[in-house]
């Protein structure tokens, strides 16, 4: 449903709730979890800024899994390809251009998260993807590759993670697992 409101002079005519002046951006959220080696992606958060973005990831994907560390990265800073696109060649032969550092992460199988595979040297996002696929995986292994600047990333400062992370450590309670089940219940 969408209704006009009042014209303030200067301002464009927008639907309640459909401008896109008014959206936030979009965030992926990755948390690398208590005794895990690697960030596994968790899903996407919406936030105006990334201080907010990693506040409404903890908020979000912190409660069930103990993290020991955060990522959020804006949507449009990531690459991506999967199984259905014919995969870039790298582009090894340049010579003199920069190459910034990039992030990998590799989903290795339909249905499975993406986990973070390492980081790499690349000209360009195209070239990152083809050199994740040469470096991370086998000819049979892997269905989607994402890639990002590593500058892009915005990680929890680990000054503040007893802030960020031990706030859920105490809250059991927020578990189903945390309640007994009366017997004459039963099965649930």
């Amino acid at each position: 449903m969408s209704y006009s409101v009042p014209k303030i002079a200067g301002e464009q005519d927008t639907i309640v709730g459909r401008s896109e002046d008014h959206l936030w951006s979009r965030w992926e959220v990755f948390v690398r979890p208590r005794g895990g080696v690697t960030h596994v992606y968790s899903e996407s958060v919406h936030a105006p800024d990334a201080e907010t973005a990693l506040l409404n990831a903890r908020d979000t994907y912190l409660r069930r899994v103990e993290g020991v560390s955060l990522w959020v990265i804006p949507e449009g800073a990531i690459s991506r390809w999967d199984e259905h696109q014919e995969l870039p060649r790298s582009a090894a032969g340049q010579d003199a251009s920069p190459r910034p550092l990039w992030e990998a992460f590799i989903r290795h199988r339909r249905g499975a998260q993406f986990l973070h595979a390492g980081s790499i040297v690349a000209v360009d996002a195209r070239d990152a993807i083809a050199r994740a696929r040469d470096a991370f995986l086998t000819k049979t292994d892997g269905v989607a590759i994402w890639v990002a600047p590593s500058a892009s990333i915005v990680a929890a400062d680990p000054a503040e993670a007893e802030m960020l992370f031990e706030p859920f450590a105490d809250k059991g309670y927020r578990q189903a697992t945390y309640y007994d089940i009366p017997e004459e219940v039963g099965y649930m």
